[in-house]
Parts: structure tokens; C-alpha cells; sequence
């Protein structure tokens, strides 16, 4: 049976007249030149038995650590290059030897000058397992975030986040997995791409993350991450070989196309700084009215006998646990299928969800203070009834607040307990059926505990109007929702 090699990259016994035509879609997807010939040579053969492949190959792109001067860029010319890979920050060496590996907007004008163009890679650490984390993937995402924007790179640059350490396939799931889909959720809401640079198999895992492109470190050929597993398709850059030129040591890539690099920058005119989680705490304790907050602590905000709430704040992003979940974008809450998935919080009554929710999406999730909460995810959590309050739990993950970036992960957590409208009582069944066609009973309500009750609500509107506002569904949709209460008990 034939099995294309273009698809399983290491195949070597191939049973097929097709054989020619196999190999030139292998030479085009690896960009082996000549990329058009129908020969297995020396470049093709290597190339399926070793990541690296054939290390004497032409290629245009090149990454280094060092800070480039006229001299260094003027020989990758020489010798070719087009494309040179860039750390955003960090430094490299120790003691004496320590220097800055950080690109710097004066090497970018003497890079983009000489018509070269660069792509960013992120690494201050992940030489260990255990550097690898959701923690770690937001923070180290916002750092390169901040730094690509200070030094210009346009929207739409692609960052590599480096894994530079040979993980084994079984040790991933539980470390890599959760860095780089932590790096995604963050670049979902950014003007950049996220990449990754590891193993085949650390990138085919990225792929799986919603990371959108590959630099494959191939040179490593002996790691256990190259042994076996096909080139991913969303490579961009595929590093094979090291070596030395005019004294700058640096590792030949090479590059699919798909990624070209950047050579028009523009510094930004202002520069928005990130702000730390006790920082964004104290913005949040304020427009809150809350004063001396501090994490893992639950404070009150409305307590009456028919509704309690409050609030708690987590220096952590706080799991879903498949509760229904929301993007938030540019300060606007994705209410595509939110009506949906929150019917049953209203008993399914469909107008009442229309009501409350057929909107959603297009409010912009502001307070008449600040522009609240412009990028996460907001979760809805409900639990089973306990001593006849009903539990409900509005959690947002921010990412940005008031259009700045969190340093750290944070989460808000409103905590509610309703209790079902009382006032209204429920009609006696009979105890047999009676052959007679009774008339539909009409509902017997309780004045006197209803006027209590709705005394009690009144109490509670003001505060209610400035939380909702707080939390996401502004002044707009308080008139719809007053009325949602009612109808869903």
C-alpha cells in the first residue's frame, strides 16, 4: 500500500509508481531544494531519517543571541540570510561572561536598514520541566506582549515561546499543555500571533493548544521529542545547524514561508504599562466600595432575606469545571450561544432569556466609572439548592482591566444565594381525579408578605444597579432583568 511521504516524513518503504511525485511533495513541504526534482538524493533521504536532515542545505533565516552590529548583519548577507530570529528580553551567560541577548530598537533599525527582517522568540527560562505552568504561560505571555509592543513589531507579529527542554511525551499533558494554552487565552485577546518553539512533539501538542505556528528545534535530533514524530503542519522556522560567523555564533533555520518576519516598525506613542493583581485589586475594591481588600477573602455586598451576595478575589485564575464560559474581547462579552446555555437558570422560559440575554453580546461590559473589565472570560456556576437557596457564581478571569494588562493572573468571583418568591401559594392538588372539568385555579398570593417582600427589594435596588453595572451588564439591561427575577421563580 502507498503511504505519501509527504504526510508520514519518515516513511522509507514505499511500494508505489507514485514515487516521484512523493518526493517532490516531500522536498516542497520541507523546502528542499531543489524543490521541484523527483530524485531521493543525499537532502531527501536525510531528511527522513533525521530531524536535522542534511545539515550542509542552503536556507534564508538564521537566529542568534547577540546584539547585531553593521558587521555581523553585512556578513548574513554574505552568506544570504533574509530573516533573523530575535529575543525580546533576557541575557545570557554568568559571572563574566553574562551579557544582554535582548533585541534593542537601535539593532532594528540597523537589521531592517540592511533589508533584513526579524521574528521574536520569548524565552527567560523553560530550561526545566517544572518551569512549565498556566501561571507561568500568562506571565511570560503579558511579558512579551509588553516587550514586543515597546519595540514596535506590528500586529500580527508572531511570538515563539521557547520550550527548550526535551519533555517526554507523557510529562506534556501536564506541564507544557497548560503553559502554552495559558499563552493563548491571553494572545486571543492581543494583536499578535503565539507560536512555539520546541520538539515535533511539543509542537504538535501546540497545535492542539491553539498555538498558530511552529519553530521546530530539529537540531536537537537526539532529543526524544524528534525521535519518531512527523514535522507539524503549521511550521514556520525549522532550526538544523550551528555554527559560527565572523565570530557570532548563531543557528542556521530554515524557513517555510508562512512566517517572513517583520520589517516595518513603528514605536508606539504612548506606552500603556501592565499593572500588577494588587493593583488591579485595589481598582476592583474601589469601584466596589470596598476598602482594605485582599485575596482569598469573601466580603458581603447585599444581605437581605431574599437575596445574599458577595464577593471574593484570587490571585489565580479560577477553573471552569465545564460551567458555561464566555470570551471577552475588547470589552465586549461574546453572547453568541449565551442564551442558550443559561436557559435553565430561568427555567427555560424562552421569552424571559430573550429578555435578559438576546442582547448580551453587544454590551459593552463598562461601569459609569471605568471601562471595567475589557478582556478575559466570564463563567456561570449554579448549585443544587441548599436549605432553599438557590446558588449562583458569576467568575471572570481578567486579563485586562481598564484596556491594561495584568501582570499576574487574577479572578472575581460573585457569589449569590436567591431565595424563590414566597408571596405566591401553591395551588392544593386534589387527591383524586374528578370526572368533572375543574376550572384552571387561579394562584392565591399573600399581600401582606408580599408588600414585606417587595420593601425588601427595594432596599436592595441601588446596590444591585451599581453591582450589575460593576460586573458586566451595566444600567442598559437592569430593566430587563428586574422583571427576568420575577418571572423565572
Amino acid at each position: 500500500m502507498a503511504v505519501p511521504l509527504a504526510k508520514k516524513r519518515y516513511c522509507l518503504c514505499i511500494a508505489s509508481s507514485k514515487i516521484g511525485e512523493e518526493v517532490v511533495a516531500f522536498r516542497k513541504f520541507m523546502k528542499l531544494a531543489p524543490e521541484t526534482s523527483t530524485t531521493a538524493d543525499l537532502t531527501v533521504i536525510k531528511g527522513l531519517l533525521t530531524s536535522n536532515g542534511n545539515t550542509n542545505r542552503d536556507s534564508i533565516a538564521l537566529d542568534t543571541s547577540k546584539q547585531l552590529t553593521d558587521t555581523d548583519i553585512a556578513n548574513f548577507k554574505r552568506y544570504g540570510f533574509s530573516v533573523v530570529r530575535r529575543y525580546l528580553t533576557g541575557s545570557v551567560g554568568v559571572g563574566a561572561n553574562k551579557r544582554p541577548k535582548n533585541l534593542t530598537t537601535d539593532e532594528i533599525r540597523r537589521i531592517t536598514n540592511a533589508g533584513l527582517a526579524i521574528f521574536p522568540i520569548y524565552e527567560d527560562g523553560g530550561y526545566e520541566v517544572s518551569y512549565f505552568n498556566s501561571k507561568q504561560g500568562y506571565s511570560d505571555a503579558v511579558t512579551a506582549i509588553v516587550n514586543a509592543r515597546n519595540l514596535g513589531f506590528p500586529a500580527g507579529t508572531t511570538i515563539y515561546f521557547a520550550v527548550d527542554v526535551d519533555i517526554q511525551d507523557g510529562d506534556i499533558d501536564g506541564t507544557v499543555d497548560p503553559y502554552l494554552r495559558a499563552i493563548h487565552n491571553v494572545f486571543v485577546n492581543c494583536e499578535y500571533e503565539a507560536g512555539v518553539y520546541g520538539t515535533r512533539n511539543v509542537c504538535l501538542h501546540g497545535i492542539e493548544d491553539g498555538i498558530s505556528a511552529s519553530f521546530v528545534a530539529d537540531m536537537s535530533y537526539g532529543w526524544s521529542g524528534n525521535l519518531g514524530f512527523e514535522m507539524p503542519e503549521n511550521w514556520a522556522f525549522d532550526q538544523f545547524v550551528e555554527y559560527t560567523i565572523g565570530g557570532t555564533d548563531i543557528d542556521q533555520v530554515a524557513a517555510s514561508g508562512s512566517d517572513k518576519g517583520s520589517k516595518k516598525f513603528r514605536l508606539p506613542s504612548t506606552s500603556t504599562k501592565p499593572i500588577s493583581a494588587n493593583e488591579a485589586l485595589d481598582i476592583l475594591g474601589s469601584l466596589l466600595n470596598l476598602t482594605s481588600i485582599s485575596f482569598n477573602q469573601e466580603y458581603p455586598l447585599i444581605k437581605t432575606p431574599m437575596l445574599e451576595e458577595s464577593v471574593e478575589f484570587e490571585e489565580s485564575f479560577t477553573g471552569t469545571g465545564g460551567n458555561p464560559t464566555f470570551n471577552i474581547s475588547n470589552g465586549k462579552l461574546d453572547g453568541a450561544n449565551l442564551s442558550g446555555l443559561l436557559g435553565p437558570l430561568f427555567n427555560n422560559r424562552q421569552a424571559t432569556v430573550d429578555a435578559v440575554f438576546g442582547k448580551m453580546g453587544e454590551m459593552r461590559l463598562v461601569s459609569s466609572i471605568s471601562a471595567g473589565i475589557s478582556a478575559g472570560s466570564l463563567t456561570i456556576k449554579t448549585e443544587a439548592p441548599v436549605d432553599g437557596k438557590v446558588s449562583c457564581s458569576i467568575i471572570y478571569n481578567i486579563q485586562k482591566l481598564e484596556n491594561r494588562l495584568l501582570t499576574n493572573e487574577l479572578s472575581v468571583i460573585f457569589k449569590f444565594k436567591v431565595v424563590p418568591l414566597d408571596f405566591v401559594k401553591p395551588n392544593p392538588q386534589p387527591v383524586s381525579p374528578s370526572p368533572v372539568p375543574q376550572p384552571i385555579p387561579v394562584p392565591e398570593f399573600d399581600f401582606k408578605l408580599l408588600t414585606q417582600r417587595i420593601g425588601e427589594m427595594l432596599k436592595g435596588v441601588a446596590i444591585v444597579i451599581g453591582v450589575l453595572a460593576i460586573i458586566g451588564l451595566g444600567i442598559a439591561v437592569i430593566p430587563q432583568l428586574l422583571p427576568a427575577v420575577v418571572l423565572a421563580a
